[in-house]
């Protein structure tokens, strides 16, 4: 049946995942199972899923990422569809949500879009979202479309986030990065989460909207949009200046970087940039969060201020 095969493709998935993290399970029995007994079966599934159906190298370095992706949330899954950069597979609606207007409205706007809509039970949204934080919504679509860097250098302002690690931060940057004219953003390859499902659904849906690059270092964003023109403004607690000291030429043509709590903005940066910027507190806490931060600076250096 199609419920046997889904949880017999759930346990090999977590079989290969708990491979990955220590390399031994108990099998049948009790035995311990070693590397030469993960199920052959369950390394062709996961390959023909990540578009690699040939390959049995299932090393982290080598596996790539899926073609698919779960996407939950009411705002995210109207967002997707809006923007149309991925193509939706399948809407899974929670029945026990069916009466909630929001998701009615969605489900129209599903069936005008031609995606098939599977009504289940909530159990079974929870099971593909792998978060209660659904709504009552889960879209299978393709995965993130990210841009290339050239493509982020032709149209100012840009955004960098450095050492920005917590997926919940990225989310609520990016979520004010569409509302305040920061739409081209440099998410560097180590460091900084990917787009996920999670990210997604905290910015609200605001990343269908983004064009965002993810495969070079902070330093390498930052030579390129050096060598492209820009101006590199960081924001950082060791700054001198406040974000009005910005002047307008450097606004037209600027890099802003945003750096993380744990991590603050790398050193090489500072240095290339032409401001290090502060905001000025009066509370007594350390400082204010990433996103909080972020959405201070964002809102200040506006194009459109």
């Amino acid at each position: 049946s199609d419920l046997a095969n889904l949880v017999d493709s759930a346990r090999e998935s977590m079989l290969i995942a708990k491979f990955f993290r220590g390399g031994r399970r108990a099998g049948p029995g009790g035995r311990i199972m070693g590397v030469t007994e993960v199920s052959k079966r369950a390394r062709t599934r996961y390959s023909a899923e990540v578009g690699n159906p040939d390959s049995t190298d299932l090393t982290p370095s080598t596996m790539a990422k899926p073609s698919r992706e779960y996407i939950y949330g009411i705002n995210p899954a109207f967002e997707v569809l809006r923007a149309g950069r991925r193509k939706v597979y399948q809407a899974y609606l929670s029945q026990s949500a069916r009466n909630n207007p929001r998701l009615g409205k969605l489900a129209g706007l599903l069936d005008a879009r031609g995606v098939p809509v599977d009504w289940v039970e909530k159990g079974r949204v929870i099971d593909l979202a792998q978060n209660k934080d659904h709504q009552g919504v889960v879209l299978k679509a393709g995965s993130y479309p990210y841009v290339a860097l050239e493509e982020l250098l032709e149209r100012p302002p840009l955004l960098l986030l450095d050492n920005v690690e917590d997926p919940h931060n990225v989310g609520a940057i990016l979520r004010s990065a569409e509302v305040f004219g920061f739409h081209r953003v440099m998410l560097p390859s180590k460091g900084t989460p990917d787009i996920y499902p999670s990210v997604v659904k905290v910015s609200a849906g605001a990343t269908e909207f983004l064009e965002i690059c993810k495969g070079h270092s902070g330093v390498y964003y930052t030579r390129a949009a050096l060598d492209a023109g820009y101006q590199v403004v960081a924001l950082d607690a060791s700054g001198t200046a406040g974000l009005e000291g910005v002047p307008g030429q450097v606004r037209a043509r600027m890099l802003l970087v945003i750096g993380g709590e744990d991590k603050a903005v790398g050193r090489y940066i500072l240095n290339q940039a032409s401001h290090v910027v502060a905001i000025p507190q009066a509370g007594r806490v350390n400082s204010l969060n990433a996103s909080a931060a972020a959405a201070i600076a964002m809102y200040a250096l506006s194009p459109g201020r």
